[in-house]
């Protein structure tokens, strides 16, 4: 393997909570009514247009779809300067001894600003080669595009890339590009896909990566 693409939120930082409480406020701020569990349990892992296309559906939304996700984007960046969104368990120590070993990227649906900030802030910025984000592609996770695109800039054939997901989503966008898949999810869902293994933490999953890219 010459290179590993990992997908963001619910795989390095620990954020489903965080997201699924904001999208709770704001469909509340806006006459909806759906509790954080009840989020999670439908739209954990999905990108951002999807599930404002989905909500505004739902709830019978007046805004238009680019008028949420900039609202939802406002109330991220105001929620984010309150408070700390952290890191997955075993992911700092993971990337650092990655760092060097071969190229690193970022393959997330999250938006650009938000996903920059937050490593900046971890100090994980310079750690990666590039950020693929779902801003920069016409057809978001599940789709295949995000990762093909990662690829085309690593300059890598999809079966010598691996990526790092933790979601149902993710994963069907990168099998379905042709990655080697590894699920980092504490619950171990056993969803039928054809991933190449499967690990609780990315502590866990840190001595796969050193192997398959040795």
């Amino acid at each position: 393997m010459q290179a590993i693409c990992f997908d963001f939120d619910g795989t390095l930082i620990d954020s489903e909570v965080f997201h699924a409480q904001n999208w709770s406020n704001y469909i509340a701020s806006v006459g909806g009514d759906i509790s954080q569990p009840q989020f999670l349990s439908h739209y954990a892992g999905l990108p951002w247009p999807k599930v404002a296309a989905e909500m505004k559906n739902q709830f019978s939304l007046t805004q238009e779809i680019h008028h949420i996700l900039h609202d939802m984007e406002a109330l991220t960046r105001e929620m984010l300067q309150k408070g700390h969104i952290p890191a997955m368990p075993g992911v700092d120590n993971a990337l650092k001894q990655l760092y060097g070993q071969c190229p690193l990227m970022v393959v997330t649906g999250s938006p650009r600003e938000y996903v920059e900030g937050i490593l900046d802030r971890l100090g994980w910025l310079s750690l990666f080669d590039g950020v693929v984000t779902g801003q920069d592609v016409a057809n978001n996770k599940p789709s295949p595009e995000i990762y093909q695109l990662a690829c085309k800039q690593l300059n890598e054939q999809p079966d010598r890339v691996i990526a790092v997901e933790d979601s149902l989503t993710g994963i069907t966008s990168s099998l379905s590009a042709g990655l080697p898949t590894i699920l980092v999810n504490p619950e171990l869902p056993q969803w039928n896909m054809d991933v190449h293994d499967s690990f609780s933490s990315m502590e866990e999953a840190q001595v796969l990566l050193h192997r398959m890219i040795a």
